[in-house]
């Protein structure tokens, strides 16, 4: 498929000049990630994004929380489950990682999510962001409890869209962050699945959910210039089948960039190889990989999926091996390394109480792999 990569130019509008290359991480090489130890009440997650603040600092985005008292180490301890909170970690070279934790009211007997939507019938799981200056936009994906699921169904949930989220003060405390948030997209379109810089445009990879399977769809790419992203709704563009881009969000004639629908994933640029690398779970579910593709481009083309890491978690001879054990949430964070690939995934359980009582499972693993040839 030819891609018009130098001129996109739709109705006019010289909106988004590519570019190839995003600036080397912020620590200039390899460096510690977190451990995300149970502390400060926080006593467990997944999701896992990270957006880079500056040198030796990130922004953390997680997914359902199990929160405690300051003191809670167990999660049998815990007062309940926010469905979102945040990280801040400080890493510096040859140092030990800091993080700090943040979630609404977390001195009350109901703590709130840090994104809190106000009412337990709907919610939001954080996904890919970037900073622009001091604002930070985030992507959330807004989720609500399928009619008649139990608390102790682990796949009770159904998507109904996306949301915007800005905060315009992002070097401030998380404690006194202006946030707002806005519509995005409808339940056919989960836009930030991974966000990119691209020029003078950000990149939202797009998972297309086809029909009321949520296991059918693939992965596209809309576009917002830089200067509109407070607004984004009258300025999308989405990539065509011919390799040009159209006004609008994605429809039918969308580029299917991966053939996979993926609700959690990580595109980022390796200078030290001058390539991209987009990491996902497999694709079968659940999934006890995580696989790579390469590309010269931000869109592509993709090379196939090439297995990276197998979970241990979900090997049969691994000791302590649970048959309800399952992984996801795959990312990498390009901040911490350029030259090996810094990746986090989570592990969960189909059974709840497992989920609580197995304290080795349900917070970000971390794994420093290296590149492959």
């Amino acid at each position: 498929m030819k891609r018009l990569l130098a001129a996109s130019v739709i109705l006019g509008l010289w909106w988004c000049i590519p570019v190839r290359a995003q600036a080397a991480p912020r620590n200039g090489g390899s460096a510690e990630l977190p451990d995300f130890r149970y502390t400060e009440g926080w006593l467990g997650a997944d999701d896992a994004y990270s957006v880079p603040m500056g040198p030796n600092k990130s922004i953390w985005f997680f997914g359902d929380t199990f929160v405690g008292n300051s003191k809670s180490t167990i999660r049998s301890q815990y007062k309940t489950m926010v469905r979102n909170s945040i990280g801040i970690s400080v890493c510096r070279p040859g140092a030990t990682c800091t993080m700090r934790y943040f979630w609404q009211k977390p001195n009350s007997a109901k703590p709130r999510s840090f994104f809190d939507t106000g009412t337990d019938d709907l919610w939001y799981w954080p996904m890919d962001g970037f900073l622009d200056g001091k604002t930070l936009f985030i992507a959330l994906m807004a989720v609500r409890n399928k009619p008649g699921a139990t608390s102790q169904d682990a796949f009770g949930f159904e998507i109904v869209g996306t949301k915007l989220a800005i905060i315009d003060n992002a070097e401030s405390s998380p404690w006194r962050w202006h946030v707002s948030i806005q519509d995005l997209t409808d339940a056919r379109l989960w836009a930030g699945t991974s966000m990119i810089p691209d020029g003078n445009c950000i990149l939202w990879y797009t998972r297309v959910s086809e029909g009321k399977d949520d296991g059918r769809g693939y992965m596209t790419i809309m576009r917002v210039p830089r200067d509109k992203m407070t607004n984004p709704s009258d300025s999308w563009e989405y990539l065509g089948k011919d390799g040009h881009w159209d006004p609008g969000l994605a429809r039918g004639d969308a580029e299917r960039v991966i053939e996979q629908p993926i609700s959690e994933m990580s595109v980022r640029y390796h200078p030290s190889i001058h390539k991209w690398l987009a990491l996902s779970t497999g694709l079968e579910f659940p999934s006890p990989r995580a696989v790579i593709r390469s590309a010269d481009s931000p869109i592509g083309p993709w090379s196939s999926p090439q297995t990276i890491y197998e979970f241990p978690e979900m090997k049969r001879d691994n000791p302590g091996f649970d048959k309800d054990t399952f992984c996801y949430a795959v990312k990498e964070h390009i901040e911490f390394s350029d030259t090996k690939i810094a990746l986090t995934y989570a592990c969960n359980s189909m059974v709840v109480a497992k989920t609580i009582a197995n304290m080795n499972i349900y917070r970000p693993r971390v794994v420093i792999l290296d590149i492959p040839k």
